[in-house]
């Protein structure tokens, strides 16, 4: 491969047949054939993988041993119906693998980013996977680098390449050619694919793009990490210890059997059948499939989740702290008044050299305030004189300034916007107008406008700001920008505080337009709920400490102190954070949940778990309830499966226990299993939130997924189960055959499932309630497993079954004496813990 490294930027042009103007789109056109879309293609599993995945865990094993043990004891239908249940559990997982796969590609159609590129001399914004090598592309501050790229012009350019050196400090890259063989690590004129730039601004020469570059070439090379969320570790964790249970439960029983005289086969047969019953080896996949169609429902709601871990901890989530601008406002920003200490002055050409000096260079305005001047300017016909901008200075967050260094006809002049008070720190102001400055900028902010000064340094060039940190600065005026806040976003904040969720506000905005705009969303109701972040330095960690935990708007922050701000809160919160650009990612990446913003700095949304597309609060609240409902479903699916589980295993030992026969068959309780859970058990997990769902108070992280009140209603509702089952069995038994009385059984045992979902549909809400929540899938689901019952008890499987025909009158009365005492049951433990712990949830 070509060392372009070793090439001058002219010699790297001429190899790839390219201009500083780049390539024209013909060109680019062919070339997009030629090499195909920028986008590593990293080789898949190979397919016999794929087809053994569903059969690797230790619950097929259980189930491939109970069938060769079934038909080698002369039971070949049982075995045969195991072997259904496999089949139908690998199909499912095949048929939810394929459709989790489509999902997550879906996904990246919210997850795409576009370069600045040079086509034909004319810059233009183009999707990432469209580049080609040749291309001419302009990188700035934050950016995700698309492709490999040989530097052609850069400006104090850094870049983080921890991604693929592991080394943590940004280097420093250059654009001259290097001499000799270098290592990745040593190629400081080279930008590399998936690495970012933290400081500076480049334009660069695509020279490897997808495969052919260095991240590609590591991306081959790599295997899938755990991706698992921690609901899933604890699921099976769960799933663990639910197989311990059957094992020692079903000892239990085998030795009930023994002792009450069945036959060791026959015993062993019943042992069999209940333990694959019991065991719930479908819902891991279920739980995924659950999982991944909850992220793609906060997509669509421009909550794109990158991390499923997120998934379940922003449920957990006690203190939310957001940005300001973009987040609670609407990030339009517009000047509204200009303000000079001699009122006979005005904002003249002199001034309007920072005003009109937006990105000068490339025609592109990358920052609100800058399209605010601009558009003010244009409004007022300001045109700016025949100078140049000779460099343009980054915001230095110490000094809380930026500027442009203008080469004027004689010298170089430095025109500078920022902080009102750092820039009347270093001014030539009078004390008497220095004071009247003061007062204009207090009447500005009380109104909660954004107030930014304008100032001057004649006859100096620079390079850095941080140059000026001694130099006197002539002021110019102050502009007052007005932003205004997103009509939804009082409402979504009183939204979240009703869930439990403490809000606060982090701007970088003065202290009185801080208080102003906190007031007007419901965040804060006197000063003393307002922090000046310039005194953090000057406290002590527990000073800090409690002035953080009593604040609930943050004013003057710059981004370490929104770092130290975020290391105080989680220190007591389960804390989200928001943040959009590269000062941010630390924030974002050590916050229990980094929310980035879909219009920020691509490093900063890689290193966020969620990223807000809309970068709109009310969708941290639609992220929140999503969270919680998903959660809620997971437990009612586990809750329904141990609950019906429980009362088949329970029937079959307090039969034991009393001396009645089995009162229903092995091969029925496997039928059981097959169809009951197969059509109940995920449409209870696509169940809609309840309608308290953001009145709760989040859940600690510690708590287990079903605490010991679900526990105890799942054991009451077993029990009661077992009891129906077998009081209609010996009943029956009295009057009819054991075969009618063992299909009365069966039946009710259906039907006393079907009522157990009805109750799993809210783990606290009355039925007579939830009913009038419609959710379409749990009906259908209903409605299939209703339809199989009938052809089971009066269609071709009555013999396949050991069942026989039972009364019409029979069915629909002992179906009703099933039904009822369930849901009772149920409701009587729901109402029972309302009124010993209201607050259960």
């Amino acid at each position: 491969m070509h060392t372009y490294y070793n090439d001058t930027a002219e010699e790297a042009l001429q190899g790839l047949q390219s201009t500083q103007k780049g390539l024209s789109n013909e060109e680019a056109k062919q070339r997009l054939k030629q090499y195909g879309p920028n986008t590593i293609h990293i080789k898949g599993e190979p397919l016999w993988k794929k087809i053994v995945e569903p059969f690797r865990s230790v619950f097929m094993l259980i189930l491939f041993i109970a069938a060769g043990i079934s038909y080698g004891t002369g039971e070949a239908l049982d075995a045969m119906i195991i072997l259904v249940i496999i089949a139908i559990s690998a199909i499912i997982y095949y048929v939810q693998s394929y459709s989790t796969e489509r999902v997550l590609r879906s996904l990246k159609k919210y997850d795409v980013a576009k370069i600045e590129v040079r086509r034909d001399g004319v810059s233009d914004n183009i999707l990432d996977e469209e580049l080609v090598p040749g291309d001419v592309i302009r990188l700035y501050e934050g950016q995700k680098i698309p492709a490999d790229a040989r530097l052609l012009d850069a400006d104090t350019l850094r870049c983080d390449e921890s991604i693929l050196t592991g080394e943590s400090a940004p280097v420093t890259k250059r654009i001259d050619a290097l001499a000799g063989k270098k290592e990745v690590y040593e190629q400081r004129n080279i930008l590399f694919s998936g690495t970012f730039v933290v400081e500076g601004e480049a334009t660069a020469l695509v020279i490897g793009t997808a495969n052919n570059t260095e991240f590609g070439k590591i991306a081959l090379l790599a295997t899938d990490k755990d991706t698992s969320s921690p609901v899933q570790k604890k699921i099976d964790k769960h799933m663990q210890l639910t197989v311990a249970v059957v094992g020692v439960f079903s000892s239990i029983l085998l030795i009930f059997s023994l002792w009450r005289g069945l036959e060791a086969q026959e015993a062993f047969h019943f042992i069999v059948a209940v333990s694959v019953s019991t065991i719930p080896e479908g819902l891991p996949v279920a739980i995924s499939v659950i999982l991944v169609l909850g992220m793609r429902r906060m997509a669509r709601r421009k909550a794109l989740v990158r991390n499923m871990a997120a998934i379940e901890n922003i449920g957990l989530v006690t203190t939310i702290a957001t940005d300001k601008t973009g987040t609670l406002t609407k990030n339009i920003l517009e000047v509204s008044e200009v303000w000079h200490v001699d009122p006979k002055d005005s904002l003249d050409e002199t001034a309007s050299q920072l005003v009109l000096s937006t990105n000068q260079k490339e025609g592109i305005s990358h920052d609100p305030l800058d399209t605010a001047f601009t558009l003010f300017a244009k409004k007022h016909k300001i045109q700016a004189n025949d100078f140049t901008i000779e460099k343009a200075l980054p915001f230095d967050p110490v000094l809380a300034m930026s500027g442009n260094v203008w080469k004027t006809h004689s010298s170089h002049d430095i025109y500078l916007k920022g902080s009102p008070e750092r820039i009347l720190e270093h001014t030539d102001l009078s004390a008497a107008d220095k004071k009247k400055t003061e007062e204009q900028l207090h009447a500005y902010t009380s109104l909660g406008l954004r107030v930014i000064a304008l100032g001057r340094v004649k006859n100096k060039n620079i390079t850095k700001l941080e140059e000026l940190k001694d130099q006197e600065i002539e002021f110019l005026s102050l502009l007052a920008v007005a932003d205004e806040l997103r009509p939804e976003a009082k409402s979504s904040i009183e939204e979240v505080q009703a869930a439990g969720v403490t809000v606060r506000m982090i701007t970088g905005d003065h202290f009185e337009t801080a208080f102003s705009i906190g007031k007007q969303l419901g965040l804060c109701e006197t000063r003393e709920q307002v922090f000046d972040s310039r005194k953090m330095s000057e406290m002590s960690d527990e000073e800090l400490s409690e002035s953080v935990a009593n604040s609930r708007v943050f004013a003057r922050v710059i981004p370490e102190n929104k770092h130290k701000i975020l290391q105080v809160l989680k220190q007591h919160d389960i804390t989200a954070m928001t943040g959009d650009g590269v000062n941010d990612v630390p924030a974002l990446s050590n916050a229990h949940i980094g929310l980035a913003m879909g219009s920020g700095a691509q490093i900063a949304q890689d290193a966020g778990d969620i990223t807000l597309l809309d970068n709109n609060f009310k969708t941290i609240t639609v992220a929140l309830k999503e969270g919680r409902k998903i959660y809620d479903n997971i437990r009612r699916m586990l809750f329904l499966l141990h609950t019906t589980n429980s009362g088949e295993a329970l029937t079959f030992l307090m039969a034991l226990v009393i001396g009645l026969p089995p009162p229903v068959l092995a091969v029925q309780i496997l039928w059981i299993n097959l169809v009951t859970d197969t059509a109940m058990v995920i449409p209870l997990g696509l169940e809609p939130g309840e309608s308290d769902i953001m009145q709760r108070k989040p859940r600690r992280p510690t708590k287990p997924i079903l605490g010991k009140v679900i526990i105890t209603r799942m054991i009451l509702i077993a029990m009661v189960m077992a009891t129906v089952t077998l009081s209609l069995f010996a009943y029956f038994n009295q009057f009819m055959s054991e075969e009618y009385a063992r299909t009365i059984a069966f039946s009710a045992l259906i039907v006393m499932q079907w009522a157990d979902a009805f109750n799993g549909r809210s783990l606290w809400q009355s039925i007579f309630i939830r009913i009038k929540t419609m959710n379409v899938a749990f009906y259908i689901g209903l409605s299939i497993a209703v339809t199989i019952h009938l052809l089971t008890l009066y269609g071709p499987f009555q013999e396949m079954l050991s069942i026989t025909e039972i009364s019409v009158e029979h069915f629909v009365v002992t179906s009703i004496v099933a039904f009822i005492p369930i849901i009772l049951a149920g409701e009587f433990h729901k109402l029972f813990i309302k009124k010993i712990d209201p607050e259960f949830r």
